[in-house]
């Protein structure tokens, strides 16, 4: 699918828990205790094609973003980072991502990987750390801090 694709992107409510984990589930991730309040979604035509997490725990953090299948490709994902942007009041996001090529046509930076043990706790302590797939990114939203 490559044409445009009408999509609402709203703040993920209560309702809303079971779409945003099943889609989730599609590329093997899960809401890790992120509150659904923190989850936005992309909706068309009634149904649930795009999620997106932001969390703000050891620092903000682009959590979790899925976009489903058949709507890839259509500028959802980009949409809802967007949105993401628009609602942060921090100077700088970060992102845990398999998919580098993705956030690097947003904007963000690659970050040297010893980074994610100083950022994440988790990554601190995961026995997989040195052969982890996942690159740490970031993006400077505030032009005037110092960068990534």
């Amino acid at each position: 699918m490559s044409e445009y694709v009408d999509v609402a992107i709203r703040e993920a409510d209560e309702g809303d828990g079971e779409h945003v984990q099943c889609l989730l589930s599609t590329y093997f991730l899960d809401m890790d205790e992120v509150p659904i309040d923190d989850f936005i979604v992309a909706e068309a035509n009634g149904k649930i094609v795009g999620v997106a997490a932001l969390a703000d725990r050891n620092c903000c953090e682009i959590h979790s973003i899925a976009v489903h299948p058949n709507y890839r490709g259509n500028g959802i994902g980009s949409r809802m980072v967007s949105s993401i942007f628009e609602t942060v009041d921090k100077d700088r996001i970060y992102v845990r991502t398999s998919s580098p090529i993705f956030f690097r046509k947003l904007g963000f930076i690659e970050l040297p990987m010893a980074e994610k043990a100083i950022l994440w706790e988790d990554c601190r302590e995961c026995d997989r750390f040195e052969g982890c797939k996942q690159h740490v990114m970031c993006i400077q939203l505030d032009e005037r801090s110092e960068s990534c």
